[in-house]
């Protein structure tokens, strides 16, 4: 059994099967050897990444003898050749182990934070991962500037229900659509987008962008805690790559974000935030320019929360009166803070000014109603609200996706316009990438990636067995494929499951 690892975490006893490279570019006279000292092993460091490492002809601690569960398993998908995956997507005979995959980032997630740190992440792919003269595909540009021809709500309401109405064509596009325009002449819906890039090939390009963007806004916050300008400029080039992420494939970021937690809240919270506007605009058909703006406002809406006592951020149980008047002035302080700054645009201004005001009147700081709040600060009044309930906060425990959907829904018509929360629960689907759920095997599962098209049938990880005992190698499954299960009927969810069901962690598979 061949396992793919990062040289980082190669160890004594290991039979190195395959290089990262052909083992003619190598001083190994043999091809295929077992690290018996440190002296070899440090010459595996030095000249390779990866390598792949077969358990099977490994000694001591290292060797591993297939199990006989494993034995009478579905077979797992074999690594494929890593280099040759991201570099030529065309050429590639069989999708990469994603398992391994997640195992080999966290072997290189050391170079990630290198690149980071020395201002390398975003600027040169640490892999190439498209082919040259390859370009990533772009949205719908010529959008009207904040206050001229501003889309509202109401607008796209009549577009939810013919979407709701009309069948999926099988180039993804509904009848009567034609590149970002409905047939009733409204703006456009619910965009189905096919990927440009797949799910492992994101991930890879999206790894050290998320954690630029992590360090970043840490960075941020220390600036405005010292009562310095945040640096805008360098926050829109991180923004920026999101963004294009987001376009190449959109579940590799909310992935990442699942993974790499920073056990902080408040910045978990503002790119989980950040994320969810993102892909909810594109999937509106919202510009690079409006989605730009709307990952800058996700990030910064908060951040006049840090000129709050502590105390009052971390209090369990309910706000009095008097708190939450206190509590409401943060929207206050960020346009405080942000209008300050030179990079500091009308439209992400608006958006944090507005993303707390609700359809009926009910929201802060200003009362505002109905089309008043605008498409832009609804989008991101939806995507805080449902963020906030799926991250464990102080004041209240995760719920699941499946239940965030269902208070967001009974908000529709009321605090948000229908025609927002209808467009977010189908951007949203019902399995959203992260959502722990069981299967009708009993086994226990995280979703990695939906399926656009029959969002019942999205990509799954295996976590855990029948017995709830924790899979050592987890398997990677499209249930879109109906593989079937140790009864011989094909895989299904049953139900999704609360954040920390049954002790799983999706953090800990292996990016944290």
């Amino acid at each position: 059994m061949k396992e793919i690892v990062a040289v980082q975490d190669l160890r004594g006893g290991m039979f190195i099967s395959e290089l990262d490279r052909p083992w003619l570019e190598s001083p190994f006279m043999l091809q295929g050897f077992l690290i018996e000292d440190e002296a070899t092993l440090t010459q595996v460091r030095q000249l390779c990444r990866f390598v792949y490492v077969d358990r099977a002809r490994s000694v001591g601690d290292a060797w591993r003898a297939a199990s006989a569960a494993q034995e009478g398993a579905p077979p797992t998908r074999a690594p494929a050749d890593l280099a040759s995956f991201l570099i030529k997507p065309e050429q590639r005979r069989q999708p990469p182990d994603f398992f391994a995959l997640l195992k080999l980032l966290r072997g290189l997630k050391g170079e990630v934070s290198e690149r980071v740190r020395d201002g390398d992440a975003g600027t040169e792919p640490w892999f190439r991962i498209y082919p040259q003269g390859a370009a990533p595909r772009t949205l719908n540009a010529g959008e009207p500037s904040p206050g001229e021809g501003r889309v509202t709500p109401s607008a796209l309401h009549p577009h939810v229900t013919t979407y709701a109405e009309r069948p999926v064509r099988a180039s993804g596009r509904r009848s009567g659509e034609e590149a970002g325009t409905a047939s009733s002449g409204t703006p456009s819906g619910m965009q189905f987008v096919e990927p440009t890039a797949s799910l492992e090939e994101e991930i890879v390009a999206a790894l050290p962008v998320v954690t630029r963007a992590q360090a970043l806004l840490a960075e941020i916050a220390e600036d405005v805690q010292n009562n310095l300008n945040p640096d805008l400029e360098r926050l829109r080039g991180v923004v920026s790559e999101m963004v294009l992420s987001v376009i190449r494939n959109p579940d590799a970021l909310l992935w990442l974000l699942r993974l790499k937690r920073t056990d902080q809240y408040s910045y978990d919270h503002s790119l989980d935030v950040a994320a969810h506007v993102m892909i909810f605009g594109r999937a509106l058909g919202l510009g690079e320019d409006s989605i730009t703006s709307l990952g800058m406002a996700g990030l910064l809406q908060d951040i006049g929360k840090l000129r709050l006592p502590a105390r009052l951020l971390h209090k369990i149980g309910a706000l009095s009166p008097r708190e939450y008047e206190i509590f409401k002035t943060h929207v206050d302080f960020s346009l405080h803070i942000l209008a300050a700054c030179p990079h500091a645009t009308p439209q992400m201004l608006e958006i944090i000014e507005r993303h707390h005001e609700r359809c009926d009147g009910s929201g802060y700081p200003a009362g505002l109603k109905g089309d008043d709040v605008g498409l832009m600060a609804e989008i991101a009044g939806v995507c805080d609200v449902y963020c906030a309930m799926t991250r464990e906060r102080p004041y209240g425990a995760a719920v699941s996706s499946q239940d965030a959907l269902d208070a967001v829904r009974g908000l529709r018509g009321k605090r948000f316009s229908v025609s927002i929360v209808d467009q977010f629960v189908q951007c949203i689907g019902l399995y959203p990438v992260g959502t722990l759920v069981e299967l009708n095997s009993g086994e226990v599962a995280v979703v990695v990636s939906q399926n656009r098209i029959r969002r019942l049938k999205p990509r799954v990880m295996i976590l855990l067995g029948p017995d709830k005992k924790p899979n050592a190698y987890p398997q990677t499954l499209d249930l879109l494929y109906d593989p079937s299960c140790a009864t011989g009927e094909p895989y299904e969810i049953t139900r999704a499951l609360p954040p920390g069901a049954f002790g799983v962690e999706p953090s800990a598979y292996y990016l944290a």
